[in-house]
């Protein structure tokens, strides 16, 4: 996905930056940074996540992971 524009439902691969008990913190090809609940990945890999809000002033998302 090119830009920093996420819309809720959008799609898009990321890389997990950093595992926490309460979800894993990810960031996009296009540098933007968000939280995906829960989630068993571990750092550095790639994931495919579905936006459920982005916010635009704060330039961050959270998602949730897409089997």
């Amino acid at each position: 996905m090119s830009g920093t524009l996420l819309n809720a439902g959008d799609e898009v691969d990321v890389v997990v930056k950093s595992a926490k008990p309460f979800g894993l913190f990810v960031e996009s090809d296009s540098g933007v940074q968000g939280l995906v609940s829960g989630g068993g990945a571990t750092v550095g890999a790639a994931v495919r996540v579905r936006v459920i809000e982005f916010d635009a002033a704060k330039s961050r998302f959270s998602a949730i992971l897409v089997d």
